[in-house]
């Protein structure tokens, strides 16, 4: 603490002294113009205004006595006399503005420019701020353009949040497949799945799991150092191929699934992937019912497929193509690879081997729970 800092603590103390304040006893110091503090007063300024007129402004910017004050705090800066001259040449006098504090403007989008919002943001997600602000603008010309802080609250009030993008394929929209997904969530089987028990569903589904995406491509370092860290190398892309299906039981969780890290997922494979699904199905659901629904892959489509399903007792019912945000298992995949990523796995798996490992892991501590949300996040009925 400077010798100057100290005598100004001394002489906040009503029974003066040197050293620290103690506590409780320090009184506030009134916070100078210059940093935040109320403004001169009118004397100061009248007095500002009278020197001008009387010495002139060389007077007030190289004055020594007006210098040692300017130290001292307790004369104002040159630049606030100067303009302290200006506003009183162009005004006729030197009031200090009156602190009102920061307002929000009572203009907000309401009636049909908020319906427009609405709409545009419906199917224009991805749309940027100044975007929206255009559309709803030439949508009703007659109101001036709204600001982004507007469209901002008006976004709030309609409940929109910020998420991170998706993208649905274009065939998804075709006649054929809207009518087809229409179907598989409004009508009753065989056609769709209104009206069946959320506990009797099973959805199933495969994907593939790589090291390299468990190896971050990109980072940050200064411009002449490589972007290193250390590792295992790994050339090509290893993985695995995961078949795993989940029912939408809330109180008996189910869940079987199978891996493997040679070729894809042919007829066989699947084939001998479904027959321990449902060999499994009668071991810890005997003479229970399920309704399977996967995707219309042409090997989930083929008739030996299907003639082990019905022939176990069991239903089947494709969902619509391209619309893959109807199936529970594929947020379940998503988890697993979140988790994945996770530092948990991430500095650990180096291998194929331990990929699988930590697959296992994941569903196994997953399976403990329920799958159920996954099933009523996507529309399925809470029956």
């Amino acid at each position: 603490m400077n010798k100057r800092r100290k005598e100004q603590e001394s002489s906040l103390l009503p029974f003066g002294g040197d050293g620290r304040v103690p506590s409780g006893l320090r009184v506030k110091e009134t916070k100078h113009p210059s940093r935040g503090g109320n403004p001169y007063g009118p004397d100061m300024r009248m007095l500002v205004l009278t020197l001008h007129e009387k010495e002139g402004i060389d007077h007030l910017k190289n004055d020594i006595g007006l210098a040692a004050l300017r130290r001292d705090k307790k004369f104002p800066c040159f630049a606030t006399c100067k303009s302290w001259i200006e506003q009183n040449r162009q005004l006729g006098h030197v009031r200090p503005k009156k602190a009102t504090g920061n307002k929000q403007t009572r203009r907000e989008v309401n009636g049909v420019d908020l319906y427009n919002l609405a709409l545009y943001r419906k199917y224009n997600p991805k749309a940027y701020i100044d975007e929206v602000r255009a559309y709803v603008h030439n949508r009703n010309p007659a109101n001036k353009p709204y600001s982004k802080s507007q469209i901002h609250r008006a976004e709030t009030r309609l409940g929109l949040t910020r998420k991170t993008g998706s993208t649905t394929s274009t065939k998804a929209y075709l006649p054929i497949n809207l009518q087809k997904r229409r179907q598989y969530w409004n009508e009753p089987y065989p056609l769709g799945i209104r009206g069946v028990c959320t506990n009797d569903v099973i959805d199933l589904d495969e994907a593939r799991f790589t090291l390299v995406s468990m190896n971050r491509k990109r980072g940050k370092t200064v411009t002449f150092h490589r972007c290193d860290s250390q590792g295992m190398y790994r050339k090509g892309e290893p993985g695995t191929n995961l078949l795993c299906a989940v029912g939408g039981d809330g109180t008996t969780p189910i869940s079987y699934h199978e891996q493997y890290s040679a070729g894809g997922t042919d007829l066989w494979r699947f084939y001998s992937y479904m027959l321990g699904l449902l060999g499994y199905l009668d071991a810890h659901h005997p003479g229970r019912s399920f309704v399977l629904t996967m995707d219309n892959l042409n090997i989930h489509k083929h008739l030996a497929i299907r003639f082990l399903i019905y022939n176990r007792g069991h239903r089947l019912v494709f969902r619509a193509p391209y619309w893959s945000c109807d199936g529970p298992i594929e947020y379940v995949f998503n988890t697993v690879q979140v988790e994945l990523q996770s530092p948990v796995f991430r500095d650990k798996v180096d291998s194929v081997n331990k990929l699988e490992d930590a697959i296992d892991v994941i569903l196994e501590r997953m399976g403990m729970l329920t799958f159920r949300n996954y099933f009523l996040d996507v529309g399925f009925e809470d029956n």
